[in-house]
């Protein structure tokens, strides 16, 4: 296991994050990567309901590209762990995208919907790799001091992603149509791939007595189900996800509620992501003296009372303000899961860690959505809006139900594999 300052420790500043050997091209990758992989989110539904006009095509298809991650998840953490051509999965997602959008281009409105059904599942079975597969890599990259601030580096390439993928896609459709969008997104995914081939990527070091894949896929969730702050942050950041996932849901008819006309729903999801943006960009360029357990926790609380307040926000400003203010919450929650995940994982299990953990939120996302979908149609938005507040309360309450009860038997991880 890295070391690396106790949680709620004071680090010293230490050099300038980007002179950190092998970083920027990381982070020149993943972002693009990413930034690839949000796009095409928003071009595949374009695409989808601009040739067929059938909105649970369109759902169907960014579905079918985002729940194989709970399986991939754990198997590709795993993988990745303990391969020595860890750049083959990374380059494979980029491949694996080119082809589903090109197979999109020429299938959408021509080929029966199974088939493109097929073609989202095929763009998502490798997601993981952008969701943990870049973190993993953080570590042996940086030194131990700055760790933190790398992590809130990693939270601002998610944002950064999130804020323009969405944004190039949709403007790009606007302009030219759908097709040129998923043109657009695939040159991104070119890009992502030439990036990814300059990144820096050691072998991992890899006890010959290790287990089987599967039995590592096991002990993997063993430890995040057995390691107390781990249990802890998983579970709150997992409730809190489910509750996000009502957003796309909400988002629509609170704008229509406020007075806004519906296009207005892009300034709300930009907004958040924005706020998001910032508040990562704040913890990866500073020394933060708050623990990440105490700062996720915090956000996390924060994050229900933006919330909440958005449900009774009066117009569309306010409401901008309040979701804002969620969104500068979320982006340090996202940075202090990631530093707790580095100091209570291994090295040899780090990425599958994170890509368990990750594949646990796209499924809670995709509950959220689910739940949001009939309370927001039989109660209004701002139901929605406390449904999300709620799930970040449950969230605390059971993640401090599940830090403090401790399995016996588990010991303080040493760093060193324990396989029985």
């Amino acid at each position: 296991m890295t070391t690396v300052a106790e949680p709620g420790a004071t680090v010293a500043p230490g050099p300038p994050l980007w002179r950190s050997r092998g970083l920027v091209s990381l982070f020149s990758a993943s972002t693009t990567a990413r930034l690839a992989n949000e796009s095409a989110r928003v071009a595949m539904v374009l695409l989808v309901l601009e040739r067929t006009r059938s909105p649970a095509l369109a759902g169907a298809v960014v579905g079918a590209s985002t729940l194989p991650s709970l399986v991939t998840g754990p198997l590709l953490g795993a993988w990745l762990d303990r391969t020595a051509h860890r750049r083959s999965a990374f380059a494979g997602n980029q491949l694996l995208l080119i082809v589903s959008l090109a197979g999109l281009l020429v299938a959408t409105g021509h080929a029966p919907s199974y088939a493109v059904v097929l073609l989202g599942l095929l763009a998502g079975l490798t997601i993981p790799v952008l969701t943990g597969g870049f973190t993993g890599l953080i570590a042996p990259l940086v030194p131990a001091a700055m760790l933190r601030r790398a992590y809130g580096a990693e939270a601002a390439s998610f944002n950064v992603a999130g804020v323009a993928g969405p944004a190039l896609a949709g403007g790009v459709a606007a302009v030219a149509g759908a097709a040129w969008a998923i043109g657009m997104t695939a040159a991104l995914s070119v890009l992502a791939l030439a990036a990814v081939l300059r990144v820096p990527m050691p072998a991992p070091v890899v006890d010959r007595s290790a287990p089987s894949l599967l039995r590592s896929v096991a002990i993997g969730l063993r430890h995040l189900a057995t390691m107390p702050p781990l249990r802890a942050v998983t579970v709150t950041t997992t409730m809190s996800m489910g509750g996000i996932g009502a957003l796309p849901v909400v988002f629509p008819l609170l704008a229509e509620d406020l007075g806004a006309h519906a296009s207005a729903t892009g300034y709300l999801f930009s907004t958040f992501a924005v706020g998001a943006l910032l508040g990562s960009v704040t913890v990866a360029s500073r020394s933060v003296r708050t623990g990440p357990m105490r700062m996720a926790f915090g956000g996390v609380a924060g994050l229900a009372l933006a919330f909440a307040a958005a449900a009774a926000a009066p117009n569309l400003p306010v409401a901008l303000v309040c979701i804002f203010i969620a969104g500068a919450l979320e982006g340090p929650v996202l940075a202090s899961t990631l530093t707790v995940r580095e100091l209570h994982s291994p090295d040899w299990m780090r990425t599958q860690v994170v890509t368990t953990a990750a594949s646990l939120k796209f499924g809670a996302y995709a509950a959220g959505s689910a739940i949001a979908g009939w309370l927001v149609g039989a109660h209004g938005p701002r139901a929605g809006l406390l449904m999300v507040a709620a799930f970040q309360v449950a969230g605390i309450a059971l993640g401090l139900l599940a830090r403090g009860t401790r399995t016996a038997g588990v010991p303080r991880d040493t760093g060193r594999p324990s396989y029985g």
